[in-house]
């Protein structure tokens, strides 16, 4: 074969090489953005159009936003500079692009007679006011409905001061590796989200008590082993300790090695014995 021939055939072959590869390295990007286009798409469904100049504090902190774009948002409200379109609204800081090209919004300035307004309550009481006509979705008194939290979606978990898209996705997730939340207090345990919200969670949800699915006496060792709060070592004793010795029991569990850094009283939430 001419050295040419074998140097184009080379060529060709690193290039579907290098196709194949960027196809894996992009699909979790993809569906990812996929993932958060539908997520969008169902948060606008719900939406009126969205004033972007004309909102007050408690509804710029309430959109499914990273916290950076609701700062820069909320900035430029306060001091009334005018965002004028889409792409400026892109530009904020921390703005996720999907959430623009996904939205309907109206651009048009806020009248000089409700900025006014706007300013003297801003400085009286530190408290930004609605300035859509009727003000009956978005002001400081409203309050969702208090939401069962083993029950409820994404969707209703974003419609709740303090929880972003983000962190409703973090609060769904801990929820499936454990199977149900056990306390409210839970969600203290998720490190994506900020916990400074906590006190109003606890006014906000609600849990329905639920009875341990597992115990620590006749569960099979598959059925300990699957569950989110043991680790296989610690499955391993309990059923060893069981056959050898008799029941086991939560205060003599505790003084386990295996168990030195675990809440077990926490665990008995989910496993009784």
């Amino acid at each position: 074969m001419h050295p040419g021939e074998a140097q184009i055939i080379r060529t060709f072959q690193l290039l579907i090489v290098a196709a194949l590869a960027a196809t894996i390295w992009l699909r979790p990007a993809a569906e990812a953005r996929e993932a958060r286009l539908g997520f969008f798409a169902m948060w606008w469904s719900a939406q009126p159009t969205l004033k972007v100049n004309q909102l007050d504090s408690n509804t710029i902190w309430m959109l499914p936003l990273p916290e950076a774009a609701k700062k820069s948002w909320w900035y430029r409200c306060k001091k009334n500079w005018t965002i004028k379109d889409s792409l400026a609204l892109k530009s904020l800081p921390g703005m996720d692009t999907l959430f623009v090209t996904t939205g309907d919004f109206d651009f048009t300035p806020m009248p000089q007679k409700e900025k006014e307004q706007w300013r003297r309550n801003s400085r009286k009481n530190l408290k930004s006011v609605s300035w859509e006509q009727g003000r009956s979705k978005h002001t400081t008194n409203d309050r969702p409905n208090r939401l069962d939290l083993n029950e409820s979606d994404s969707t209703a978990l974003v419609a709740v001061r303090g929880i972003g898209p983000w962190s409703a996705r973090a609060i769904v997730e801990e929820r499936d590796r454990w199977g149900y939340f056990s306390t409210v207090s839970q969600l203290r345990r998720i490190r994506s989200i900020d916990a400074r919200w906590q006190k109003e969670w606890d006014s906000v949800f609600y849990i329905v008590p639920r009875a341990p699915e597992l115990f620590l006496n006749s569960s099979s060792f598959a059925e300990l082993n699957e569950f989110y709060g043991f680790r296989f070592h610690q499955v391993k004793r309990i059923v060893f300790y069981r056959e050898r010795f008799g029941p086991v029991r939560w205060r003599e569990l505790a003084l386990w090695e295996e168990f030195s850094d675990v809440d077990t009283t926490f665990l008995q939430h989910y496993v009784s014995e």
